[in-house]
This record gives C-alpha cells, structure tokens and sequence, in this order.
C-alpha cells in the first residue's frame, strides 16, 4: 500500500481572506493499488472528493464508507483518510473563504459522506472549474463555477431525498390499497420518473418490484383470512383483489405451497 502524508510539503494548505478562494482542484485517475492518504489535523480549508468510478474507502469522523458513486465534503481542521483503489477516478478540490458556511447553507450542502448517482452535469462544471483556474487569469470564471458546482451537488442530495419520500408514498398507497387495481405508470408519474426508474428504485428500496409486493401483501392478508374467519374462498378472493377464484387459488399455491382449502384445514388443526 502505498502512503501519503498530506501534510507533508502541502503549499496549497492555506487560509483566505476572500470571500471564497480555490487553493487547488484537479481531476485524478489513481495509478496505485489501496492508495492510503491520512491528515491527521486536516486541513486549514474545506476539501471535497467526488468519486466518479472505481472505489474510495473514506473515514470521516470515526465512520468508515465505501464510495462508489457520490462524495465527501470535509470541514477545515478535521482529521481525514482515505484509501483509493487502482484506477479510481476522482474530482477534488480545496477551497476557503469568510463566506463559505453561509454559501453551503444556501446550496443546502453539509459537510461528510453523501452517496449520489452520477451527475454529468457536475462533472462537466468541475471541468470547466479546473480549466478556468489552471488558465490563472485575472479576473477568473472559477470562483464563478465553484458557486455553480456546490449548488449542482446540494441538489443532487435534495433530489435523492426527495425521490426516497416519493417512493416510500408509493409503498404507503401500495400498502393501504393493496386489493385495488394499481398502475405502475401512475405511480411512477407521481414520482416524476420513467417508470423503468420507478421500477428499479422501488425494489431496490423493497426487494420486490410493485406488482410483487402488492402480490405479497394480498396474500399474507387471505391467509389471515382464511384461518380467522368462514368466509368463502371466493369471497375472500373478492375482498383481496381478485376477480377470479381459480386464479387466487393458483397464486395461493404458488406463495405457500399448498391450496387455499389445504391451508384452512392445516390451520384449524394448530
């Protein structure tokens, strides 16, 4: 493994007197195996690593985290290590300023580990960042499109949160109307994505996709059905959400192994 003290021969660690300074940034693909960085005091300025491929093993405040895919915003003065795979490419930049816990309020961007999906939009903006400051002209466009990189990232946050809520509504209105007819394609309009989206977010959430977990729910609610009351197996069909008897009866079966006249027998006799 190879190792590096940051804070060895760092002449880019320095304070600011602006409003927001870019001590340094770059794009980085990692030429070595396990890669170890360590800080024990951190740095006099705020540090953001932005995984774009490969795998990031990153402590920040006593907690390990695997980053995949997202990033992680270190405070000044707080200790950091990180381990980077082979090949991984990242973003990373530096920068301070008396107006930056005030400009990551306004972008709704905290400081630790954040796992988001990739966001080209982000990745095109750092570009132009890293250009505009190795371009080292005055007056520069960089501090311009540090402004615009925070608050693209504090909406990728904002966006993640805000689609969790909509699928957990989605698993609520399943829940509660589990015996009605349900649209996929209305449900995932609702969340404001495709519903290919829709569908790999919600099982990936619940393990099943929504036609199974409304599936599940019917049947675990017929066998209460069937062991606590004398209603018909047609009715109970009806009252779940099936139209058809004989095809509950081959769900039934299907879920539990036996048919729905076998499991009211077996469960008479506990």
């Amino acid at each position: 493994m190879k190792i590096h003290d940051g804070q060895l021969s760092d002449t880019t660690n320095i304070d600011s007197n602006s409003y927001l300074q870019i001590n340094s940034c770059g794009i980085q693909v990692q030429s070595h195996s396990g890669k170890l960085t360590y800080r024990k005091q951190g740095r006099r300025d705020y540090h953001i690593i932005y995984i774009i491929d490969g795998s990031c093993e990153v402590e920040y405040n006593g907690t390990l985290s695997v980053l995949k895919r997202g990033f992680v915003l270190y405070p000044p003065h707080m200790a950091q290590r990180y381990i980077e795979q082979k090949d991984t490419k990242k973003l990373w930049i530096h920068f301070n300023g008396y107006s930056v816990e005030e400009i990551l309020k306004e972008a709704n961007l905290s400081c630790g580990v954040h796992h988001v999906p990739p966001s080209p939009v982000c990745e095109k903006i750092f570009v132009q960042l890293v250009a505009e400051h190795n371009k080292k002209i005055v007056p520069s466009n960089a501090k311009g499109l540090l402004l615009t990189f925070l608050c693209t990232l504090g909406k990728s946050i904002h966006n993640i949160q805000t689609t969790n809520e909509k699928i957990d509504e989605a698993i609520s209105f399943i829940t509660m109307n589990y015996n009605m007819e349900i649209s996929t394609w209305e449900l995932a309009t609702s969340c404001n994505l495709s519903e290919s989206r829709f569908m790999h977010l919600f099982k990936e959430r619940v393990g099943h996709s929504p036609h199974s977990y409304q599936q599940t729910l019917r049947i675990n609610n017929s066998l209460t059905l069937l062991a606590s009351t004398q209603l018909s197996i047609t009715d109970i069909s009806m009252q779940i959400g099936y139209t058809d008897p004989l095809y509950f009866s081959r769900v039934f079966k299907k879920h539990t192994g036996m048919s729905p006249k076998q499991y009211r027998a077996t469960s008479s006799q506990t």
